[in-house]
């Protein structure tokens, strides 16, 4: 029995479908339906009508988060659905010979990235709900991230007018001795008015004995004593500085439960991801996350692809050029989270060291040579999880 192929083009309150068979034919006419729950049954009620449910592949757009509802819908009516990356769909969007864009002409499109897809990779419609929860789980996390790192920015630009010079003491102004020593400084009627007795017994509790704490203390004391900040603008800033160190205050209460419950979730499923130095439970989750079912991709190559760490290459006759940058397509957040994992990774995992160290020694910079290596950890994670086998150290590298 021949397969049909769905595409779906979703948005917020309504989804357009369309859908063929293998000859290119469309089987129903387009059709939208409400973002409901009433929308998904009809919808599904019309297509059960038409065929089978085991030979309906369904695709639809990434969306953000409109998609998401339906797709789990789908996926609990034990259809096969893959989501498409936007980038995807709009390279195949622009190679129509016509340029008219509409909702249904997007679905159609949709249906036809089904179609072909699947002539090449079946697997990538596998979908697993720990994944998805770790998804979800890892977007908040990395937007709550996020916001610290804005908040630290602000800190910095508003410091910068307060007290010059404060920010380049601490290699991290949002470091619990640095918040502690501001909230004891920042007070409207009492700006600065902190001893240097104080700071460092602020110092003293969270700095080694080996830190000269004493210096320290004075080199903050001078900065305060030393401000050049008008009197007129000193209320706004301060005022700014407490704002900004109260919300800090809520977004690490909410970082540190979100770590707890992605925590929990990873240890639940215990990946064997978590068998490779370098990567703890909440890389794991935001990789993972990310990639989904790693089964659904059909080699290396395509999700390297996936990840935006595949090489760009320009061809045009014979000349062949190697760009020496990445394409940087997909997921940020899966990139960012394969980069700082391989960062640990090349002081703590000697296969990722010996990979940086051999291209360190052919003249590749740092960022190249750390790139790769991020490239080498996506590998390891798609073997391990695909063959379902704990990371080991090859003979090879142990015997080195």
């Amino acid at each position: 029995m021949e397969n049909i192929y769905v595409g779906i083009d979703v948005s917020k309150n309504k989804f357009d479908t369309c859908i063929k068979n293998e000859q290119n034919e469309v089987l129903m006419k387009a059709r939208t339906y409400d973002q409901s729950k009433d929308g998904m049954e009809r919808f599904t009620k019309d297509l059960k009508e038409i065929m089978s449910q085991d030979n309906i592949l369904i695709g639809m757009e990434a969306s953000g988060k409109y998609h998401r509802n339906l797709m789990h819908y789908l996926l609990k009516q034990d259809l096969r659905v893959r989501e498409f990356n936007p980038l995807e769909i709009s390279a195949l969007r622009k190679g129509r010979i016509r340029k008219t864009k509409t909702d249904k002409i997007d679905a159609e499109v949709i249906a036809d990235a089904v179609r072909w897809d699947v002539k090449t990779n079946t697997e990538r419609y596998l979908a697993d709900e720990e994944y998805l929860k770790m998804k979800e789980m890892s977007s908040i996390y990395n937007r709550v991230v996020s916001k610290i790192t804005d908040l630290k920015i602000e800190l910095h630009l508003a410091l910068s007018s307060l007290c010059p010079g404060y920010d380049s003491l601490f290699s991290n102004i949002l470091s619990s001795t640095s918040v502690e020593i501001l909230k004891r400084s920042m007070k409207q009627t009492r700006l600065f008015q902190i001893s240097e007795k104080e700071i460092i017994k602020i110092l003293n509790k969270n700095y080694s004995n080996e830190t000269d704490t004493g210096k320290l203390a004075w080199d903050i004391r001078n900065i305060f004593n030393n401000s050049t900040c008008p009197d007129y603008a000193k209320e706004a800033l301060v005022t700014d500085v407490k704002f900004i160190l109260m919300q800090y205050d809520t977004l690490k209460k909410q970082k540190q439960q979100i770590e707890k419950k992605i925590n929990r979730s990873v240890q639940k499923i215990n990946p064997e991801s978590l068998s490779i130095p370098g990567v703890g439970e909440i890389t794991c989750s935001i990789i993972l996350g990310s990639l989904g079912n790693v089964k659904r991709f059909r080699d290396v190559k395509a999700i390297t692809g996936y990840a935006g760490l595949d090489p760009i290459v320009t061809q045009s006759g014979k000349s062949v050029n190697r760009t020496g940058h990445i394409s940087k397509r997909g997921n940020k957040y899966l990139r960012t989270a394969l980069i700082n994992a391989a960062m640990v990774g090349i002081r703590y995992n000697p296969v990722l060291k010996a990979r940086y160290h051999h291209l360190r020694s052919k003249g590749k910079s740092h960022l190249v040579a750390l790139v790769a290596c991020a490239r080498k950890l996506l590998l390891i994670i798609y073997s391990v999880e695909k063959n379902g086998k704990r990371f080991y150290v090859p003979n090879y590298i142990q015997n080195q």
